[in-house]
């Protein structure tokens, strides 16, 4: 099955809509998946803002310092959410009783696990890192980890259940929140903290949003989800089945740990290798090719809340998340690799000379890894997460493989390269298997 036999039959079955608003008012999966793109590009255009700010107010070396400090920070919340953001994507929705109660339980089991593991991570990895033991030397760093892990643990979460619960328009708003509050707080910081104002600012912005979401989260939304009753019919992963629950969940979590490790990894490695300079040139292109990278994400997402809802309903709902891939984002894309210096531009001449090439092969190996996301959503809702596993693991082994030994043989444009090469290995592999999801009956 070729990469145009599947366009073609996901691309002209669906005519365009000539008004938006009222296509979006007739189907959940557009409001989800429109919602969360519109937050992908909210939150990437502030966090551009964010960096370019940060850029220029700061020293490439505390730059580099606090990128390295927030990524640990995203690969320690990935490791200790247990993918649970993506369990309540897919079972939230069937949840017919006491929804508050199974989301509290599952901040509390992330909380606790979020301090269990920053706390060994901060006993051995400085020690072992010379590009992060400045983090040993610095008790209040420690305890500011130890309490942005919680909070992006719950920040993350939160965006799950409001996607879950049909309320993915709120958000772009909370996200945009947070991003503005962060900017303000990182100029605010600039002399404070000992020239860490960049990671206390997404400290700070955290614990500023989180509280007001959850009072509207366990005030109206989820007492809303209860009077509702859950989606309980019939589903390939019925929630009475725990040991079938079990083992979904802790599949799917392994996957997790594979795929949002390695990612969360990648600017850790940068920094050890090639050094807080380059880990600064790193993070700008990586953080460009990760927004748009999540676009996809948005649209796997959505796939997978409203095939939870409907699950008799998953090929047609993949056909649509395919045709807006094609039509909206592969452009887009396409736009971005040829315009890579412009984008990095803002952030200075340096980052231009060093991160255009690097910039545009991530951009490009995003359109195959598009490819992989929407069949791991598949793969989800049909409750075939072993599956996932297996395709989260050959990408893990690949990439950071192939990323160490790209930045020995060609600096930061191996990373990008062994990045395009993993994911299009990956999308040939899985190609056949989404084409058939997509085929007529």
């Amino acid at each position: 099955m070729t990469t145009g036999t599947l366009m073609s039959r996901v691309g002209t079955d669906e005519p365009t809509p000539t008004l938006v608003l009222p296509s979006l008012r007739r189907e959940p999966l557009a409001v989800t998946a429109w919602a969360l793109m519109a937050n992908t590009v909210s939150t990437s255009v502030l966090g551009m803002v964010f960096w370019v700010g940060a850029a220029h107010f700061y020293s490439s070396e505390q730059l580099g310092e606090d990128a390295a400090l927030v990524s640990a920070m995203v690969l320690l919340s990935s490791l200790s959410q247990l993918n649970l953001n993506m369990g309540i994507a897919r079972l939230l929705p069937q949840v017919s009783r006491r929804p508050a109660a199974a989301v509290l339980s599952v901040y509390a089991v992330t909380a606790a696990v979020a301090v269990a593991l920053t706390s060994c991570f901060l006993a051995i990895v400085p020690r072992l890192s010379e590009g992060l033991a400045f983090l040993g030397e610095d008790r209040l760093l420690q305890v500011a980890l130890v309490t942005a892990v919680v909070l992006w643990n719950v920040f993350s979460l939160q965006d799950a259940v409001l996607t879950s619960a049909r309320r993915a328009y709120a958000v772009p708003v909370e996200n945009g929140v947070f991003g503005l509050l962060k900017i303000g707080l990182m100029f605010w910081l600039a002399h404070s903290f000992d020239g860490h104002g960049i990671f206390f600012a997404w400290v700070l912005a955290m614990a500023l949003v989180v509280l007001p979401v959850n009072t509207v989260i366990f005030g109206r939304v989820l007492p809303a989800l209860r009077r509702a009753g859950g989606r309980p019919g019939a589903t390939v992963l019925p929630l009475a089945d725990r040991a079938r629950v079990a083992k979904y969940l802790a599949t799917d979590y392994a996957a997790a740990l594979l795929s949002q490790g390695s990612t969360a990894l990648l600017p850790v490695l940068v920094i050890g290798v090639l050094g807080r300079s380059a880990s600064a040139y790193f993070y700008m292109a990586f953080l460009i090719a990760a927004a748009v990278g999540a676009l996809a994400q948005s649209l796997s997402t959505s796939l997978i809340v409203e095939g939870a809802h409907d699950e008799s309903n998953l090929t047609e709902l993949t056909r649509r998340s395919v045709r807006r891939y094609i039509r909206f984002v592969a452009p887009g894309v396409i736009v971005l690799a040829v315009a890579a210096p412009l984008v990095l531009r803002p952030f200075g001449a340096d980052y231009v000379d060093e991160g255009s090439t690097l910039l545009r092969l991530l951009l490009v190996g995003t359109v195959p890894q598009a490819v992989v996301c929407l069949y791991l959503a598949v793969e989800r809702v049909r409750a075939r997460v072993s599956r996932v596993l297996v395709v989260e693991a050959l990408s893990v082994v690949a990439t950071i493989v192939g990323a160490v030994a790209g930045m020995r043989w060609f600096g930061l444009a191996g990373v990008g390269i062994a990045f395009l090469v993993c994911q299009s290995a990956l999308a040939i592999l899985v190609l056949p298997r989404l084409a058939q999801t997509t085929a007529p009956a």
